[in-house]
């Protein structure tokens, strides 16, 4: 084997991963246990923690293979990532291979399109590419659905594929987004970050400051919530007490001799 120098955080991801330290945040585990009920704030927080600035700046430059499978959970619920980094390692190719027989169709949602031409791309792939991996993992977040992403979508997975592969129309095929499920103000977001053109996708360091500013809103929100609520505890207590200051005085009244 050819030496290869391999990140340090690499070799400690793949070994938490190896010991199972870590619950994947695939099918049966956390993103697709209906046993495990996750509010707006956590799937906030889990979609921050994404946020792949550090390998986006660091001398891997892209993840290329971002997916549920690869988003591991820590015992803090923190995220962190794995499978980046080794597939030259592994196979001693710089290109990964799209199979033509027998592909895992599902696997490929996370694919950004522009791969999804190429018979052969880069292993690591490119940051608009890790976007758009990005916004089909938060979508899918944002819903908890036990059946991926285009759960509603009426078509076989290698229909999906093709169609996103060779877009049917001016608006290509892409997850539906409902401002019941999804917060209204991450609807364009996610868009943008997976537009068919790559040079419409924002960079982390943008996605992060807007998820930043709607952890921070939801905060406020929460705080405000409480606030008022705490004011209604409090006048229901005073009134209670005025209540029974009245009675105790009535009382006190009629022991006393006239």
């Amino acid at each position: 084997f050819k030496k290869s120098k391999i990140q340090e955080s690499t070799l400690a991801h793949l070994f938490f991963h190896q010991c199972g330290m870590f619950l994947l945040l695939t099918r049966g585990d956390v993103l697709r246990n209906s046993e495990i009920e996750l509010d707006w704030m956590f799937k906030l927080s889990f979609a921050y923690d994404i946020g792949m600035e550090y390998i986006h700046k660091s001398s891997l430059k892209s993840h290329g293979n971002l997916k549920p499978s690869m988003c591991l959970v820590d015992s803090r619920l923190q995220i962190k990532l794995s499978g980046f980094g080794l597939w030259e390692f592994k196979h001693g190719t710089k290109h990964k291979l799209i199979l033509l027989e027998n592909p895992n169709y599902e696997e490929m949602y996370y694919t950004a399109p522009e791969f999804l031409r190429e018979v052969y791309y880069p292993f690591n792939g490119t940051q608009k590419g890790d976007v758009f991996s990005f916004a089909i993992i938060m979508r899918e977040l944002m819903y908890s659905t036990e059946v991926g992403p285009y759960h509603d979508v009426h078509l076989e997975p290698k229909e999906i594929i093709k169609q996103l592969r060779t877009p049917m129309s001016d608006e290509p095929l892409r997850p539906t987004l409902s401002a019941d499920i999804c917060d209204e103000r991450l609807i364009p977001l996610l868009k943008a970050c997976w537009s068919e053109n790559p040079d419409h996708r924002p960079p982390f360091t943008s996605i992060r400051r807007q998820l930043h500013a709607n952890i921070l809103d939801n905060m406020v929100s929460k705080l405000e919530k409480y606030a008022s609520h705490l004011e209604e505890v409090v006048e229901e207590r005073t009134n209670q007490l005025t209540v029974e200051k009245c009675r105790a005085d009535k009382l006190l009244s009629s022991m006393l001799p006239k």
